[in-house]
């Protein structure tokens, strides 16, 4: 009985070997090969946007507010950018008219999500004039941090986004540019490609 079983084993050990051959057989072509490589990075101009913000006032105060920002989108989700704000502000009053030109660097962070809705982080310097005399204007630097979220929607190339920020200042409230601490940012962004 051992000897059968013996020459059982060897028997199926030879036939499993004797199924190992050298025959290549055909098989279908791999898709992935033949379609050019896709690389898990787009094209560099697909990330960029270019856009901003803008205001525009007139009367006995006029208003006038640039403020274009330049963006790099890591994915759908997240990007970061870096702009800058121009305004220009004139009062008139009874006896004199008050001018001033603000300006500064802003950077910021933004995240979107669920097709519509988006968060900014934002840190922002303005440079403008204080009044602390009726003939004295120094000129101040303030340091801004925006944050808030609203509606973001993007369509092809362009989005639009409309955002409600809380304003934390370094600066008093009677000397921060801001009057209120909430501030509505509305605005637009062209990708590159």
């Amino acid at each position: 009985m051992k000897h059968l079983i013996v020459i059982i084993f060897l028997g199926i050990n030879v036939f499993a070997w004797g199924q190992n051959d050298d025959i290549t057989y055909h098989q279908a072509p791999n898709a992935e090969k033949n379609e050019p490589k896709k690389t898990a990075n787009r094209d560099y101009l697909e990330r960029i946007s270019v856009g901003g913000t803008g205001g525009l006032q007139i009367g006995s105060a006029t208003y006038i507010e640039l403020s274009p920002n330049i963006a790099y989108h890591f994915n759908d989700f997240v990007c970061l950018g870096a702009g800058g704000t121009y305004i220009f502000f004139q009062q008139k009053y009874q006896n004199y008219t008050y001018t001033d030109h603000v300006y500064g660097p802003e950077v910021f962070a933004e995240s979107h999500f669920l097709n519509f809705l988006g968060v900014r982080v934002a840190y922002q310097a303005l440079n403008y004039k204080i009044e602390t005399s009726a003939i004295e204007f120094p000129r101040i630097w303030s340091n801004n941090l925006n944050f808030g979220g609203g509606y973001y929607q993007r369509a092809g190339r362009v989005s639009v986004y409309f955002y409600v920020l809380y304003n934390l200042s370094d600066r008093p409230q009677e000397e921060n540019i801001y009057k209120f601490p909430f501030l509505v940012k509305a605005g637009f962004s062209i990708f590159l490609k």
